[in-house]
């Protein structure tokens, strides 16, 4: 039945292409992804972007791609380190061809790569029309001159031998999506909207829409833009038109103004969404039709209330994290950022900083539907990091700032701009402690995009006159302070009191909060005029390792799977409203401090688990937004206790000067914190916490002994995904005993077999230090637990998957695949969809 469901659908599939053949010509525009079948090999091959070059040697993959993350990890080499996490770092070619089944006349044919890790040049039919040094740069090329009728070939190289090019892990490659596009000659230029709202009321809302059409013919042309707007239940709400003669090679900016009665307004709750549907008509005829979102809303920054969005006062409770996704390395798989975006949400984050460099547009577009807040940022270090050895960040910062804020400028999501991360110019008299080159950075946003604020993550340090003298704590704040529009620092909340009280105008997020503190930093400073913190790190991370055997930075609240540690809950405790509560078990012995960064680490290892034969007594916390917990041991109570109330930084209001010890800033005030730390007796059984609001429960957690392992548990977080080559499964995969319940130190290795309509993407488990790979068939579980990420083929049918183990009886599941065309990028470009195959 399945097989004579897809061939009724193949002939539905070929029936409108043949349609959309016809009507090729009359195409506005098309937009499609280009991710399959391309062709890689590694090193430096010379003639690799020629037609005539034999590539039947090559691998054949799937993008997006991430080239480094098959490995292997090795300690000592030349071409990796604990930066990237001991992963190489090599050079490599892709090669894909494309066929034009239809004459191309006056078509206008472009190549969009959303990310190439690094130093990439694209080729098309030998010749080479592009060379992008910055690897997180979404890029656009022209091929219209040199693409025919038949086929043509993409070639594409990159070279990420450059040890210094990221002080994490970046993956190699084409990690990104590859879209063709193809307009007409009279056409809205590449991200060539850029709309704001600059006066909004419950009545109405001002919509200032500018468009960006350039005429590629050779002769004049009178051009007409219609621009309606789109209410978020698909009504037109308002539209105007504006008509231009517009001259050969020229591109003209019309700027418009339309209005929305009544808007509904994009909100953290209710992220409404209207859309700029921009009609171009050339000449009488009809020349493009390009879509763009955006919300209507207010971000204002107030110097004693902190951010206000929409004239409410927010507060920010947010994550960093980085762009790689764990066993998929750097590749750039939808599904894997909304996985975890929805994790972090669930968590009540209600931001995220998006460190230190461009992310995928993805995850904005799902920030700007899911009501999430994000601090975007262009730049880590200002040096020639982002550009390779050599290019000089001085002769390059520009263009990709430009790129970065062009490309972002109309998501609603993004609330603040920041352009780097505790650069060293920050502390160097040579370059005036960084003032120069913040006020350059800052003045080209204002110019370029005027409607957010400015920032810039701060080393933690403090005035750079007096950095690590004896007057280092007694000192200002940092020069560059005085230049951003809001003050980003990392780990140095506990000056802010002081600083506030000189300085008041003085607005203040800390962009990196520790958690090793048990992320107690959320009590560290005034929730009332300031605007809020940012976590470091969300996830675990691969790469900024603090050396071998680890791979990576092993101190995130979630692990790098996703999974979450007994940790995140505590977090979960001061971030979200709805009822939780949580059992950790610990022991103190094992605490780690590491002091990195002028910062002291302290890292308290805590487990989900109630197998401590070796002890005789547990010490415990429990994590709760409730008013108090009562814990069980077997059906018997230990009591019950109130959870702390809850103190900012000495008194709410802040600190006064006086009462600020500069010799002693860190302990300044009581300690605080919101957990209730036990001390119980062990025995085999069942631990309960019940946590209670007035009196009446709202939440409840137990940990169980468990017995020896038995069985393997495969647990999907979706059974049905799409057939449409980028979706995923993830599977996590547990090793339990013959109640069910995971067993804490099962280490067994764990074969996987999958058949069907998909495939394996990558496996994982939450240990660092392992030296298995990320791509392979196998995996060991950690404290009981490992990943299977499974990719969806383009075919519909079941994926059948098989866990095998020594001794313990299998786990078996099945994914069904369902047809659903997602060969265009709908979410991203909003476009008709089209299918690859008409072309």
């Amino acid at each position: 039945m399945v097989r004579i469901q897809a061939i009724i659908l193949l002939i539905s599939f070929i029936s409108l292409i043949n349609a959309q053949s016809q009507d090729f010509l009359k195409t506005t525009r098309v937009s499609t992804l280009i991710n399959f079948d391309w062709k890689h090999a590694f090193g430096e091959i010379p003639g690799a972007q020629e037609p005539e070059f034999d590539d039947s040697g090559w691998s054949t993959v799937h993008l997006p791609h991430d080239a480094s993350i098959v490995g292997p990890f090795v300690k000592d080499s030349l071409n990796a380190d604990r930066k990237n996490g001991f992963l190489p770092r090599r050079k490599g070619w892709y090669r894909k061809w494309l066929n034009f089944s239809n004459p191309l006349n006056s078509k206008k044919i472009f190549l969009e790569f959303e990310g190439v890790y690094r130093d990439c040049r694209v080729y098309v039919n030998g010749e080479k029309l592009a060379h992008e040094l910055n690897g997180f740069k979404n890029f656009i090329v022209d091929i219209s001159s040199v693409v025919r009728q038949g086929d043509n070939l993409i070639a594409v190289s990159y070279d990420n031998t450059d040890m210094e090019s990221s002080r994490w892990y970046n993956g190699e490659g084409i990690y990104r999506d590859v879209i063709l596009h193809v307009t007409n000659e009279v056409h809205v230029a590449y991200k060539g909207t850029y709309i704001r709202t600059p006066f909004v009321t419950d009545g109405l809302a001002k919509v200032l829409v500018e468009t960006e059409v350039v005429n590629e013919k050779d002769n004049n042309s009178e051009v007409t833009l219609k621009t309606e707007i789109i209410g978020p239940s698909g009504e037109v709400v308002d539209c105007i038109s504006d008509v231009v003669p517009l001259g050969a090679g020229e591109l003209y900016v019309f700027s418009q103004e339309v209005k929305v009665k009544n808007p509904l307004l994009w909100d953290l709750e209710t992220p409404n969404l209207y859309q700029v549907r921009s009609s171009v008509v050339a000449d009488g005829q009809e020349s493009d039709l390009y879509q763009s979102f955006f919300g209507i809303r207010t971000i204002e920054f107030d110097r004693d209330q902190g951010l206000l969005l929409n004239g409410r006062k927010v507060l920010v409770k947010g994550v960093n994290i980085h762009h790689d996704l764990g066993p998929l390395g750097a590749a750039a798989f939808e599904r894997g950022f909304e996985r975890r975006l929805e994790g972090l949400k669930k968590l009540g984050c209600n931001a995220i900083r998006l460190a230190h460099n461009p992310h995928d547009e993805f995850i904005l577009d799902w920030c700007d539907r899911n009501g999430m807040l994000v601090m975007d940022e262009a730049f880590d270090k200002w040096n020639d990091q982002f550009f390779g050895k050599g290019n000089d960040f001085n002769d390059h910062w520009e263009e990709s700032l430009e790129s970065f804020i062009r490309r972002d400028r109309n998501h609603p999501s993004v609330f603040i701009w920041s352009v780097g991360n505790e650069t060293h110019q920050q502390r160097s008299p040579h370059y005036e402690f960084g003032v120069p080159m913040m006020k350059k950075m800052r003045d080209f946003i204002h110019a370029y995009e005027p409607t957010r604020k400015v920032t810039c993550g701060l080393h933690p340090s403090r005035k750079s006159g007096a950095y690590r003298t004896e007057n280092y704590y007694r000192e200002g704040p940092p020069e560059m302070e005085f230049y951003m529009d809001v003050v980003s620092t990392n780990y140095r909340e506990e000056f802010w009191p002081v600083d506030k009280a000189k300085y008041p105008q003085l607005m203040f997020i800390l962009s990196e909060a520790q958690v090793g503190n048990l992320g107690n930093e959320w009590f560290n400073f005034n929730h009332h005029n300031s605007v809020g913190l940012f976590y470091w790190g969300g996830t675990d991370y691969i790469g900024e390792s603090f050396g071998w055997p680890s791979k990576g930075w092993p101190n995130g609240i979630i692990d790098w799977n996703d999974h979450w540690k007994p940790f995140s809950y505590y977090i979960q405790s001061l971030y979200s409203e709805h009822p939780m509560v949580q059992i950790a078990a610990f022991d103190s012995n094992d605490e780690r401090q590491k002091y990195w960064n002028e910062v002291q680490l302290r890292y308290q290892p805590m487990f989900s688990h109630w197998n401590w034969h070796d002890k005789d007594s547990v010490k415990l916390y429990t994590f709760t937004n409730g008013q108090e917990v009562e814990l069980f041991l077997n059906g018997r109570s230990l009591g019950r206790r109130n959870v702390p109330e809850v103190y900012y930084s000495k008194d709410i209001k802040g600190f006064a000067a006086d009462e600020y010890d500069p010799d002693n800033p860190v302990n300044t005030g009581p300690a605080m914190h919101k957990f209730l730390e036990w001390t119980v007796p062990w025995e085999s059984g069942e631990i309960l916490a019940i946590s209670r609001i007035e009196g009446r429960e709202v939440a409840r957690h137990k940990m169980v002994t468990a017995d020896k392992p038995y069985r393997v548990v495969l647990e999907p977080d979706r059974s049905k995904i799409k057939a449409d080559g980028l979706d995923l499964s993830y599977i996590t995969v547990k090793v339990v005993d013959k109640n069910g319940v995971l067993v804490p130190d099962a280490s067994n290795n764990i074969r996987f077999k999958v058949t069907g309509e998909g495939a394996i993407a990558g496996v994982g488990n939450a240990d660092v230090l392992s030296d298995e790979p990320f791509v392979a068939n196998q995996r060991r579980v950690f404290q009981g637990k490992a990943l299977l990420i499974i990719r969806a083929g383009r075919r519909a049918g079941e994926i059948k998957v098989k866990a095998m183990a020594d001794g313990l009886r299998e786990g078996r599941i099945t994914i069904s695949s369902n047809y659903q065309c997602r060969l265009v990028k709908v979410c991203k470009l909003k476009m008709p969809q089209v299918f690859q195959s008409i072309f």
